[in-house]
């Protein structure tokens, strides 16, 4: 079985769980806190093993690529020798015996071990009052999102993710340019894609060396998307993204994988880190709506919402007036021989729901706009899913 470390008290023996707000170990039995830099040095927590002059570009052949899919596993709990079964890629669980948060280290440990982590410093709570603001409260919204107990499923993650840099020269004709490419994020698993670009970026530079206790209480995951499998993905999207950009300011349009086009690639970086998400998916009608927040920032991102019914009743009633209305008008303009016909009154009919149709959809939408008193959900979400690509992170050198 796998190395499971679980961190007790020093002091009392009870379990010691990560602290958003103190950023320390904290027991919740004796209330004793320890900084990491304790933790780093008194606990046996999986040391890293990768050689001093390691790097993820040169070692891409020989580190830890995914070769299986996605199964249940068996890890042992260090603390009462109970069997913890979770998924062979998880890196943090619970142990249903004797309840202690557990670090499952063989999935850090070595040469995949990673570099650095974004610790928590928002809480649940703090996410739990952003949805209820934006959306929950919204009067149009579904009676599954303005559940108060909604909340209760909000789940805190640490995903794994690459951080790729380089130096691009390009050559198109005549022309040539020199560009950088600096911290594009590139996911190490598979989640989601939109919810995670959406409260991006992260302040790297606040991260910490590699801290396996701060995992405790969360949910954490190993890598899935190897080191290799994302450099050949990025050098692509990087040669073409600089090329364009050249091929553009060289007076041309950009041809993919033209001849004209010369790139060459330096100075290359990668490197692993875990970053802290938020997530709450409620699921309505069959379908499941992600919102999400950074654990670092609080950047706040959610879904297009649903209406509720009331929209639709509301739609209906304006809809019918407006066609009434409608079907009068053009009753009065048109000649009384011609709408005396069958004919005439289908065909006057299918004019006036035309007409009808659009009115009512904006007079409905307002009336749930000033009863939200807010621009959210699914009038005008608050920050929508977007989808981030290199070209955000190119600067031209």
């Amino acid at each position: 079985m796998a190395d499971v470390t679980v961190y007790k008290c020093p002091s009392c023996g009870a379990p010691l769980h990560f602290d958003i707000n103190e950023q320390r170990m904290v027991c919740g039995s004796c209330s004793n806190s320890y900084d990491l830099e304790y933790i780093r040095s008194n606990f046996n927590e999986v040391t890293d093993e990768k050689p001093a002059d390691f790097n993820w570009i040169e070692r891409t052949k020989y580190v830890w690529e995914p070769d299986m899919l996605e199964q249940l596993a068996e890890f042992s709990c260090s603390s009462c020798g109970g069997n913890i079964i979770t998924k062979n890629t998880s890196a943090s669980a619970r142990c249903p015996f004797c309840n202690h948060e557990v670090v499952i280290s063989s999935n850090f440990s070595g040469d995949i071990r990673p570099d650095k982590v974004i610790p928590f410093r928002k809480n649940a709570e703090e996410f739990a009052e952003k949805y209820r603001e934006k959306i929950a409260s919204a009067g149009f919204a579904p009676k599954e999102f303005r559940d108060p107990a909604v909340t209760d499923n909000i789940v805190g993650c640490y995903i794994p993710i690459w951080l790729y840099s380089c130096s691009c020269g390009c050559k198109v004709n005549n022309y040539s340019a020199k560009y950088k490419v600096t911290d594009y994020p590139i996911l190490g698993t598979d989640i989601k894609k939109e919810a995670f670009y959406s409260v991006a970026p992260f302040l790297y530079d606040k991260a910490e060396d590699f801290t396996e206790s701060c995992l405790t209480g969360f949910y954490a995951s190993r890598y899935t998307i190897g080191a290799e499998h994302v450099l050949d993905i990025v050098e692509k999207e990087v040669r073409h993204a600089c090329s364009s950009r050249a091929s553009i300011l060289a007076g041309g349009d950009y041809i993919p994988d033209s001849q004209n086009a010369e790139t060459s690639l330096s100075d290359l970086k990668l490197m692993y880190y875990l970053v802290p998400v938020w997530f709450l998916n409620v699921t309505y009608k069959g379908e499941d709506y992600t919102f999400a927040m950074n654990g670092q920032t609080g950047e706040f991102a959610s879904p297009k919402v649903p209406f509720n019914s009331k929209n639709k009743l509301h739609f209906w009633a304006i809809f019918l007036v407006c066609e009434i209305i409608a079907f009068l008008l053009t009753y009065c303009l048109v000649k009384e021989d011609y709408m005396d016909t069958w004919t005439g009154l289908f065909l006057t009919f299918l004019v006036t729901v035309f007409i009808s149709t659009i009115p009512a959809h904006i007079i409905a939408s307002i009336i749930h706009l000033v009863h939200s008193k807010k621009y959210t959900g699914g009038l005008m979400p608050d920050k929508p899913y977007k989808v981030q690509n290199v070209n955000s992170f190119i600067e031209e050198m």
